[in-house]
């Protein structure tokens, strides 16, 4: 009786350790700046924007625009969303910057609020959907580029912004995801939580999954097999849904 009690006692606690803590366990933001474009040999412009979704807060949104290599034939504008740790100067994101850059694209790269030099609270759910809506509004009404001309591209949790943000801006010219998840509940039960109520714990849900059966635009989905972190089969299960 009196292991029982203390196990319950623990597991509540636990519980509501998990409620209260989770977005730092979801969210791992970081400031320093490791790397810049310019030591991968992009000319780039430093942004500090202000979104139209806080017009009175002075927390500006911090990123990156690198400019196509060859403006008079370039194929669109990639804004990319990395995900949800460190922040935009971390060099696997750079590279994937380059890589884009490369092939003709102009790239915006920009810190959720938190990250970085974005100023702003600590991040969440809600707050990531609405710095990627005034992410695309930067572009659109800032530098006149057309939704048409546009692709999200998200990396891990960047995945799940990305299609968020896709599905209310169905006139943008395509998605990318890469190395996603289906949902943060699926992410959570994978990762090792199973004992737990997630369904009634969890309030950062990311759940692409619900969403990804609507989109009506082009979407390409790219995961390596050898994640052990989002393992292929969600975003399999991604693509299998997007197609119903």
């Amino acid at each position: 009786m009196l292991m029982g009690t203390i196990f319950l006692t623990v597991y509540i606690g636990a519980c509501a350790f998990l409620l209260i803590r989770q977005r730092q366990m979801i969210f791992k933001p970081t400031y320093d700046t490791l790397e810049l474009p310019s030591n991968f040999n992009l000319k780039y412009e430093e942004v500090w924007f202000l979104g139209n979704t806080r017009p009175n807060s002075q927390d500006k949104l911090h990123g990156w625009f690198i400019p196509s290599l060859k403006p008079d034939t370039e194929v669109g504008t990639i804004l990319y969303f990395h995900g949800s740790g460190t922040n935009i100067s971390n060099p696997i994101y750079i590279r994937d910057v380059a890589q884009l850059n490369k092939l003709g694209f102009s790239v915006f790269i920009f810190d959720y609020r938190g990250y970085g030099q974005s100023g702003g609270d600590f991040p969440s759910e809600f707050s990531i959907y609405e710095d990627a809506a005034d992410s695309l509004k930067y572009l659109t009404k800032n530098r006149k580029i057309a939704h048409q001309k546009i692709y999200l591209f998200g990396v891990s949790l960047g995945g799940a912004v990305a299609i968020n943000l896709a599905l209310k801006e169905p006139s943008i010219a395509g998605l990318i995801v890469v190395s996603s998840f289906t949902s943060m509940q699926e992410e959570v039960i994978h990762l090792g939580y199973r004992i737990f109520p997630i369904a009634w714990i969890l309030n950062q849900r990311f759940d692409s999954l619900s969403k990804v059966v609507s989109l009506k635009i082009p979407i390409l989905i790219v995961h390596g097999t050898s994640d052990r972190s989002n393992p292929a089969s969600m975003s399999q299960k991604l693509y299998d849904w997007s197609l119903d």
